[in-house]
Parts: C-alpha cells; sequence; structure tokens
C-alpha cells in the first residue's frame, strides 16, 4: 500500500457522514449491567459530545519475530467504519514503517524495510475479518463514546466486574468483554478476533489489558498505557 493510498483512506474517516453529534446523558445508563454504567460513568463525563472519531499518537514496543523493537505510531480511528494505524519502526539504523488499514470494509496491511524491502503483507477476506476485529477492540479501549446507549450499543451482564457489548463493525457486529475495577477503570478486554494462523481460518481468543496510566482527551478518561 502506497503513502498516497493511505493518505486517501485517512481522509476518507474524517471524512466520512456521521449522525449529528449529541451530547452523553448519564441518566442513559440506567439498567446497564453494573461493570459497563461504572465504565462509561467514568470516562464519560456529562455532556461529552459522542463523537465518532478519534485520532491518537503512541510510543511502545511492537515483537518483530523474536525481538521487541521500539515504535511510533499515529492511528484515525472511525467507530463502525475503519481505521488507519501508521507505525515507524526503529532500531539502530534499521526502519520500518507502512500501515494496518480498514476503509470501505476493505483491510490491508503493508510494512517495509526503508520502504523498500516487504517484510509484512496481507490482503483479501480473512485480512477484512481481522481488521473489523481490531477495530471493535480498538472501538472500546479509545472511543467509549461509540459504546454508550445513546450511540445504539448493547450490552449484556458477564459477572460483577465484567460486561459484554456488541460493537458494530464492516463485517457485523462483534462482542467484545471488558472488565472494570470497582471505580470504573478499564483492565481489560477479550473477545473472538479472526485469524488466518489456523487451516482452516478460525476464530481465536484475542484481548488486552491496561497499565496504570490513564489520561483525559477533551474531557473523556481512556488508559494511556496497556498491551495487547
Amino acid at each position: 500500500m502506497k503513502r498516497a493510498e493511505v493518505d486517501r483512506a485517512v481522509e476518507r474517516l474524517r471524512a466520512h457522514r456521521a449522525d449529528a453529534i449529541v451530547r452523553f446523558d448519564p441518566a442513559t445508563l440506567d439498567g446497564l449491567p453494573d461493570p459497563a454504567s461504572r465504565f462509561l460513568g467514568r470516562a464519560l463525563p456529562p455532556g461529552t459530545p459522542l463523537a465518532g472519531l478519534v485520532e491518537l499518537t503512541a510510543t511502545g514496543s511492537i515483537r518483530l519475530g523474536s525481538d521487541w523493537w521500539p515504535f511510533r505510531s499515529t492511528q484515525v480511528l472511525r467507530a463502525g467504519v475503519g481505521f488507519a494505524w501508521r507505525p515507524v519502526v526503529r532500531r539502530g539504523p534499521m526502519r520500518v514503517s507502512g500501515a494496518d488499514v480498514l476503509v470501505n470494509g476493505v483491510g490491508s496491511m503493508d510494512f517495509r524495510i526503508f520502504g523498500l524491502v516487504p517484510v509484512a503483507r496481507a490482503s483479501g477476506p480473512d485480512t477484512d475479518r481481522s481488521a473489523a476485529g481490531r477495530l471493535a477492540a480498538e472501538t472500546v479501549a479509545w472511543l467509549p463514546q461509540a459504546v454508550a446507549p445513546q450511540a445504539g450499543a448493547r450490552w449484556t451482564s458477564v459477572d460483577d466486574a465484567r460486561a459484554t457489548v456488541a460493537v458494530p463493525t464492516p463485517a457485523g457486529p462483534i462482542d467484545v468483554t471488558i472488565e472494570v475495577d470497582d471505580d470504573g477503570r478499564f483492565r481489560s478486554t477479550s473477545m473472538q478476533r479472526w485469524s488466518d494462523r489456523t487451516t482452516p481460518p478460525s476464530e481465536e481468543p484475542f484481548g488486552g489489558h491496561a497499565g496504570d496510566e490513564f489520561v483525559t482527551v477533551d474531557g473523556v478518561r481512556i488508559m494511556g498505557a496497556g498491551a495487547v
């Protein structure tokens, strides 16, 4: 995937037509499973615009082969539509860059050394379904506005600490289970995500957990560190 194609995907996500913005009303949490109510009540102050788009920057480590490499990334995520994740991975003189994209229901991944030598590429129906799973998981983690009842989210109870939400994606709704603490802080997420690592391709467990750092962005409280 060429840089110009990724740029166009980003612009499509930013420009995607969305419904009129409504503002979060805590009264709409009545009747939700307790973990969902605690999570959304903590993440979304009253009056928060329930926007469907988030743009993120991140730093961290990613495993390439058997080693962990430092990376920086930017990401645009549109709830129910797609995402474009663009990392740059460096170690000494080595530089790997590329993108993982889902837009218009089509997923693709392309990473190259110095922008030339392919090291990871994927596309096709299995990639589309896997990317939809990533969209679902990251919507819950990074865009809690999109899983509020006013956004049409449907929650079901698991136990006192966990609840499951059906997250809209281009591949259809995908169930994501979250775990929160007594104060509503996001602790972990789990789901079944499509994978082509099996023969034949099938769903496999996928998830992550939050670190101890939380940040506030435009009033919305989300985790500031974690691992998947």
